[in-house]
């Protein structure tokens, strides 16, 4: 047990629950109860596991409980994340578990979204924050956002997307164009600086969900976000190791949230169609989506069809720009009120940050109240700082900003070609929509532009503002994966960028048309996502093609090996056609998923064709008109197939043609195909003696086989920035974050080891200088010994050896002390628990002998045998405890123990678990042979390995005894051991039966020796 533990003496219960016969009832023997004994016999106490972090949320929706399909791993989960610039939210969804939002290690929902490098150990969330007074510029925060953000022409200052004063970090621009955190003599990109944050949320999930990993997940992003962004943050999950990550638009995910409580199925008078209006208000911008959606069914069953039609933004509005120009007022409040302290708490970060702090609990009070008393103690050079804010003096000061507000939903209605007559519903969500002044002026505007005959809208909240995204994100991942069974709901969301594809000569130096440039739009601003499209132009050159974001270009793909096979094994074909097929996947990312070139090559096969019938006279001239005929008719469907436009898949309906470059109508599959020419011979070869008898013939014809190459597709970004980080740069940052998370848990380890030894010292002396039963068992030589030893320890902490101690030096330490220690600890703990073990012991045997008793008269099946053996153990322990007793007496209690009080708690545990087990027998009462117990059935059947050895003796005795039935058992005992085996009841009733059987079988059959063979045949 563990040291120092008690063992209090058990308490009296009424009974326990057995099983007699197979049917659950009650046993109540007198006094004590078998599972309080053995939890009270248990080797060393059971302590609640307390787990670091727990999963909380609420009942989301009807819907939202999700069932393992084959494709997910059973120890898989589903992990969505809302990344906001201020605070993250994570979301989960487990096999056959509802959907779930992540709490962190404080027990919040929401956790800032920031990363600290300045100790040894990175900081992430709050504890980050807390930290970033003493290194602000080591502690990245509000930087979604500039994930992948266009820096061309910007250094220095202009790099600085927030107050330099209260953010003074040192920035700079990396190779690949994206932003950089300059921390001395090392750096972190903005991509790095997310994958911290997201590989830290990564081990919350996975520790909330039992240890479960991640199979697949989702991260949400604002829709206007460029290509540069949405691969720079698909970069940042790929080296925090999150696999099969997607992207999802911010205020799609909320809408699709709110999509799982509507009703328009059209029953009971229900609408069948709704346009909702979200306005998302962040931290650093907003965001306005019109969203239109529309009754629909699956599998026969009621659901929505969402479509977001269109979305505005807006930068200059958010909830941390109030914070910081609050913040600001009151930085000038202060230096107005000390004018010889504005130069020094202009500098002091410190100072600056609980100003920003401030500020933030002021405009929450002013949400719910039109006044807030905003106060800083020992703001600066220990000056207290107070001032009275009313909410005018607070809207006054945010004029500029918040006239921000309406160009978002003026957009957003643009775009859906809808007015704010057609709308139904507004939705806020977001974490800065509760300004009341952002809510007044967004109901102002709706007021002014809606008909006046039309219902005034009032703004809604059917969602969770603040978790709508990271819950909706996470259903997408579970509504659109094959692994998890969902309500269903039909998604579609658009692009509203327009990317266009060019494309020119890879090699200038391969023979080409002087000039060749084709050029097309691809993709327009508000294609829906998944759209495809297949570009085919006809050239026998290697390809650059590049893609344009509004006239930007993005990428390039390099397009190689349509030379090498037009010069090669095809040089004899004509210019191959080329197909280009292009996607906008599920994120908003442009991909090239195959590139193609197809030559046609002409080849003639034989055919079988119907021969004409007999007595028809089939000329000469007829047949060879009938040829030509079949000829020209082959022509023009060849020169009809090569002038048909381009042609593209998907929703974005719109025919892709190269600027006039002729491109094939179809895709033919891989084997044989399409145009057929003139058949080849004469009317005599298809009459002569090759004709089969089934009235058909042979004839030649032409075919076109289409022969296919894949071409090499390399992507790369000469002369464009930002560009993604290249395989090499994230390998590079997945072994520098690994590298901090082994340094990490190493830190955390030393410091575990530390406190452990540092803990056990002081425990220690306490335990020898004031326990009474480590006093008794120990001599003052012993105790004087132990003391210097630990003396010695705790000034070996202050050595340097000790600061620079990895774990296993301070565990070895550990040790060395618990060999001094424990000792006397261990004699203590059984002086002090040795007086309990005689009413322990009683209570024991009690249970034993009041279960014996029972069992000996209510389960009479039990056989004595059983019982004995039980009785047998009673005694054993009685003559052993006796022994060992005698001689702890005639110890010193210094001396090392004759018996351990856990020796005699595991005798006991034995003596309690054997009796219990004869509760536990059932009564299984004789079944006679007629039955279908066993499926015995007759004989020859083998089913049953328990009859294998009686058939064997059977069938041997069978055989001697040749054709006299009668016979049969008399040899039988020549199977050794066979009586002794088998006298049950159950095998007397089968002997009875089969030797019944075989009697009327002698006397009714016929004695010949042809019907002997039969019967023993059959036998």
């Amino acid at each position: 047990c563990h040291f120092g533990a008690v063992l209090h003496p058990l308490p009296r219960l009424l009974g326990c629950e057995t099983r007699l016969g197979g049917v659950v009832g009650a046993f109540h023997p007198p006094r004590v109860r078998a599972d309080t004994l053995a939890r009270a016999l248990c080797a060393k106490p059971v302590a609640r596991r307390r787990p670091s972090m727990v999963l909380r949320s609420r009942s989301l929706l009807l819907g939202l409980f999700a069932i393992a399909g084959a494709p997910l791993r059973a120890d898989g989960f589903v992990f969505a994340v809302d990344f906001g610039s201020q605070y993250f939210k994570a979301a989960v969804v487990a096999p056959g578990k509802p959907f779930e939002v992540v709490h962190n290690t404080h027990s919040k929902r929401k956790t800032p979204t920031a990363v600290s490098f300045n100790e040894k150990v990175r900081a992430f969330g709050d504890d980050a924050i807390a930290s970033a007074a003493k290194g602000m510029p080591k502690t990245p925060m509000y930087f979604p956002l500039e994930l992948g953000r266009n820096l061309t022409g910007m250094s220095g200052d202009d790099l600085a997307w927030l107050p330099k004063n209260f953010y003074p970090y040192k920035l700079g621009v990396n190779d690949s164009g994206s932003l950089r955190f300059e921390m001395g003599d090392d750096s972190v990109t903005v991509e790095e600086a997310a994958a911290h944050v997201l590989s830290f949320l990564k081990g919350l999930a996975q520790d909330a969900a039992d240890g479960q990993s991640v199979s697949e997940s989702v991260l949400t992003v604002p829709s206007r976000a460029t290509f540069g962004q949405r691969r720079a943050l698909l970069a940042a999950a790929k080296i925090a190791g999150l696999p099969r990550a997607q992207l999802l638009h911010e205020t799609s995910a909320a809408a699709l949230q709110r999509s799982l409580d509507l009703d328009l199925s059209g029953a009971n008078g229900t609408a069948n169609e709704s346009l909702v209006m979200f306005y998302n208000m962040g931290a650093l911008h907003v965001e306005c989506c019109v969203v239109r959606y529309t009754g629909a069914s699956h599998m026969s069953k009621p659901t929505v069809a969402m479509d977001v039609l269109g979305c505005g933004h807006s930068s200059e509005l958010g909830g941390h720009h109030v914070d910081m120009k609050i913040a600001q007022k009151m930085l000038e409040a202060f230096q107005a009120k000390f004018p010889k302290l504005a130069d020094g708490i202009n500098s002091s970060v410190r100072s600056l940050k609980k100003l920003e702090r401030e500020a933030m609990s002021a405009k929450h009070v002013l949400s719910a109240n039109k006044e807030v008393l905003y106060r800083v103690e020992s703001l600066y050079d220990d000056r207290d700082f107070s001032q009275q804010v009313k909410r005018e003096e607070f809207e006054e000061w945010n004029t500029d900003i918040f006239a921000a507000f309406k160009a978002p939903i003026e957009t957003a209605l643009a775009i859906a070609k809808v007015t704010l007559d057609d709308v139904d519903t507004v939705e806020m969500i977001g974490g800065g929509w509760r300004i009341p002044r952002v809510q007044s002026l967004v109901a102002e505007h709706l007021r002014e532009q809606r008909a006046a005959a039309a219902p005034e809208l009032s703004l809604s909240q059917h969602v969770n503002g603040d978790e709508a995204m990271a819950t909706g994100a996470a259903f997408y991942g579970a509504n659109s994966s094959a692994s998890f069974r969902t309500k269903k709901v039909y998604f579609t969301d658009a692009t509203p960028h327009a990317y266009a594809l060019e494309l020119r000569p890879l090699n200038l130096t391969q023979p080409h048309e002087e000039g060749w440039f084709k050029s097309l739009e691809i993709f327009p601003s508000g294609s829906k996502l998944r759209a495809r499209k297949t570009v085919k132009v006809t050239v026998d050159f290697d390809l650059k093609a590049s893609i344009l974001e509004n006239g930007n270009p993005i990428l390039n793909w390099d397009l190689e090996g349509l030379h090498e096979a037009a010069t090669g094994k095809y040089v004899n074909l004509t210019t191959p056609l080329v197909s280009l097929k292009l996607e906008l996947d599920s994120s908003g990312v442009v991909q090239m998923t195959s590139a193609t070139a197809i030559f046609d090559e002409n080849v003639t096969v034989e055919v079988d064709v119907p021969l004409p019938k007999p007595g028809a006279n089939v000329s000469g001239a007829n047949a060879s008109s009938a040829n030509a005929s079949s000829a020209n008719a082959s022509a023009d469907g060849a020169s009809a197939a090569e002038g048909a436009a381009p042609t593209e898949e998907g929703a974005a309906g719109e025919e892709a043609e190269g600027d006039g470059e002729k491109a094939a109508t179809d895709e033919s599959p891989a084997g044989d195909s399409a145009r057929t020419g003139e058949p080849q011979g004469s009317p005599a070869n298809e009459t002569g003696a090759g004709a089969a008898a089934n009235g058909t013939g042979k004839v030649f014809k032409t075919k076109v086989k289409k022969r296919k190459v894949s071409l090499s597709i390399q992507e790369n970004f000469p002369g464009i920035l930002p560009r993604p980080l290249s395989e090499d740069e994230i390998a590079h940052a997945v072994g520098r974050l690994r590298l901090m998370d082994r340094g990490d848990a190493e830190v955390k380890k030393i410091d575990a080891a530390k406190n452990a030894l540092e803990a056990f010292i002081y425990e220690s002396r306490d335990k020898l200088n004031d326990d009474e039963f480590c006093l008794k068992v120990s001599s003052e030589e012993e105790r004087g010994k132990v003391s210097e030893a630990l003396m010695a320890m705790e000034d070996w902490f202050y050595e340097d050896e000790a600061k620079n101690a990895d774990a296993k030096l301070l565990e070895e330490k550990l040790r060395s002390l618990q060999g001094l220690v424990f000792p006397i600890r261990r004699r203590a703990f059984e002086l002090e628990q040795r007086p309990n073990m005689p009413e322990l012991i009683e209570k024991v045997k009690e249970y034993v002998n009041s279960t014996l008793a029972y069992v000996e008269k209510n389960m009479t099946w039990v056989t004595a045998a059983d019982r004995e053996g039980v009785e047998n153990l009673t005694t054993q322990f009685v003559q052993w405890y006796t022994n060992v007793t005698e001689q702890q007496e005639k110890l010193d209690l210094t001396a090392e123990p004759a018996y351990t009080v856990q020796e005699v708690k595991v005798k006991l545990q034995k003596m309690q678990s054997e009796a219990q087990r004869l509760t536990k027998i059932r009564k299984i009462d004789p079944m006679p042979y007629s039955s279908d117990y066993g499926k015995y059935g007759g004989y020859g059947k083998w089913d049953d390995p328990k009859m294998r050895a009686y058939y064997e003796a059977m069938m041997k005795n069978f055989s001697r005894n040749g054709t006299n039935y009668s016979d049969f058992f008399k040899n039988f005992s020549n199977f050794s051991g066979f009586n002794r085996g088998n006298d049950s009841d159950y095998m007397r009733s089968f002997y009875e039966h089969a030797a019944g059987n075989f009697s009327e079988q002698a006397n009714g059959s016929d004695v010949g020796a042809s019907a002997n063979e039969v019967d023993r045949s059959e036998l």
